[in-house]
């Protein structure tokens, strides 16, 4: 297997290729909220982490896929940098790096696939919806069923019931910023970066971690990630874990039944899995064992289709 090194956007955004030997399809991994690089660390924000390095190189070695991923912008700024990324640019970057995937002469005419994260596998869904010509399928992988503005509220909603008075005070402080946030949003202001650190910095480290920018947020609140890649005849797996205390308390149930109703959708559980598509019954981190042959055995399927 070959590790080639590429880059996305403008401005460039460095990218890695995993390349089988011979591959029989390809990938492109949209990452999680926040300014990973494409391994999946926020180094600035010590937040070590090889999720995605690790998942590119299982999809190429257990699936035969050219896997593909890339730096988000802000990967390589400092935590005090000023944020001016979107849901719009973040789509942007994402359909160009599917360019960089589709242009490799090494990939010419194989199946597609959009294997998305949290977040990412919004966007996944969202792009594929938007160019169902340039992808074969999506891969959604502990996907928020709805927008992560409303999660993040609804987190603070918990916090705002815990067990003692400064997780409640936590909470409490949190729901303030998103309530304050979500007025700025009705009145149709737009604040710059600058303008919204200055806003958020009370709240730093409640609702407010210093990755986040005004318009991503915004863009959410609005809805602009709602879609459905099945309404234009694409194959999606939808993957949850049973074990994913991040996301809304009836999330996986949301989305059985979103793909019950949907032909070209296929529901899995893997009741052991964690928000990070980890195995949660261990202590070190290790992907849950039962993912990527799951995701395998659905691309067998869908590549002889595509």
């Amino acid at each position: 297997m070959q590790s080639l090194e590429l880059e996305v956007s403008h401005p460039p955004l460095g990218a890695t290729l995993f390349l089988p030997s011979q591959p029989r399809a390809a990938a492109l991994i949209l990452q999680g909220s926040g300014v990973h690089d494409r391994d999946g660390a926020m180094t600035a924000f010590n937040f070590p982490s090889t999720l995605y390095k690790r998942l590119a190189r299982d999809l190429a070695e257990r699936c035969g896929l050219a896997v593909l991923r890339y730096d988000k912008r802000g990967a390589r700024d400092t935590a005090d940098a000023l944020r001016d990324y979107s849901v719009a640019s973040r789509l942007a970057d994402a359909e160009a790096a599917l360019m960089v995937l589709g242009g490799s002469p090494d990939l010419a005419g194989l199946p597609r696939f959009l294997v998305g994260h949290s977040e990412g596998a919004m966007l996944a869904a969202r792009l594929a919806h938007s160019r169902p010509g340039m992808v074969d399928g999506v891969i959604s992988l502990a996907a928020p069923f709805g927008n992560v503005f409303e999660l993040n509220r609804f987190r603070a909603r918990k916090l705002a019931q815990g067990r003692t008075p400064e997780v409640r005070a936590r909470g409490e402080a949190a729901l303030d910023f998103y309530g304050k946030l979500e007025a700025l949003f009705k009145s149709g202001r737009s604040l710059s970066p600058a303008e919204f650190r200055q806003f958020a910095l009370p709240w730093r480290d409640l609702g407010y971690s210093g990755w986040e920018s005004y318009e991503w947020l915004r863009q959410h609140w609005q809805g602009v990630l709602d879609s459905d890649p099945t309404l234009e005849g694409l194959a999606m797996l939808v993957v949850q874990g049973g074990r994913d205390n991040r996301l809304w308390d009836h999330n996986l149930e949301r989305w059985r039944q979103w793909c019950e109703v949907r032909p070209l959708a296929s529901f899995l559980e893997l009741p052991d899995m964690g928000h990070d598509l980890n195995d949660a019954r261990r202590k070190a981190f290790v992907i849950h064992e039962e993912l990527v042959p799951a995701i395998a055995r659905w691309l067998e399927n869908r590549a002889g289709r595509a």
